[in-house]
């Protein structure tokens, strides 16, 4: 099953998703779907006026004639909207073999200290590591959207956020934040959250069933 579902997604990929309409697919490695075969099927950086249209294309047509029929339980599909503030590196298409992903749910309420730690995190990132490849999504549509998605992508998994250039990232936000402003926000972040709302899954990109750039 997972052939011929590969197959019709690759012949899907080469008829219309060029650059100008990328697509790509990644497979999860880590966590009990894993071991069923879950795939990711990422199509980024789409307008609202796209996603309007797309439910009468003929690249729509194609996917459920030809690929639906070998997905035996689906999620999604998902709109995120990236917060670009909070992202680095990540404006350009740049496939990375792999992908981290930290789904975190917060509370309903004024959720101010999870988007300060996030905001100076990023800020510490791009000093520390700035080849770092992160994005910040918030759920628009197809669920809670009280829920934030963290991606991190990379090619080394013992280098997720990219070659270290200044220091170590909690030294510094101290450096630049004060003494104790770490392990502080970082409590009240974790306060803002749903409990049991964490999960954490590595995936690793598929180029053959990508587009290719």
């Amino acid at each position: 099953m997972n052939q011929k579902f590969e197959a019709a997604i690759a012949e899907k990929t080469t008829l219309f998703n060029t650059a100008e309409n990328a697509a790509y697919t990644a497979v999860l490695m880590t966590g009990a779907e894993a071991e069923n075969g879950r795939y990711e099927r990422i199509m980024p950086r789409r307008t609202n006026d796209w996603y309007s249209k797309s439910l009468s294309t003929e690249e729509s047509n194609f996917w459920q004639k030809n690929v639906a029929k070998y997905i035996q339980s689906g999620k999604g599909p998902y709109v995120w909207q990236r917060i670009k503030g909070l992202s680095i590196n990540f404006e350009e298409a740049r496939p990375t073999k792999y992908f981290r992903s930290y789904t975190r749910v917060l509370k309903n309420g004024n959720n101010e200290d999870f988007w300060r730690y996030l905001k100076r995190h990023s800020e510490v990132l791009r000093k520390a590591r700035p080849d770092v490849q992160e994005a910040i999504f918030v759920m628009s549509s197809g669920g809670n959207t009280n829920t934030v998605r963290i991606l991190t992508a990379f090619n080394d998994p013992n280098e997720r956020e990219g070659k270290r250039k200044e220091g170590v990232v909690v030294d510094m936000y101290e450096e630049m934040y004060g003494e104790g402003s770490w392990e502080d926000d970082f409590q009240k972040y974790n306060e803002c959250l749903v409990e049991w709302t964490r999960p954490t899954y590595d995936f690793m990109m598929l180029p053959e069933l990508s587009t290719k750039l």
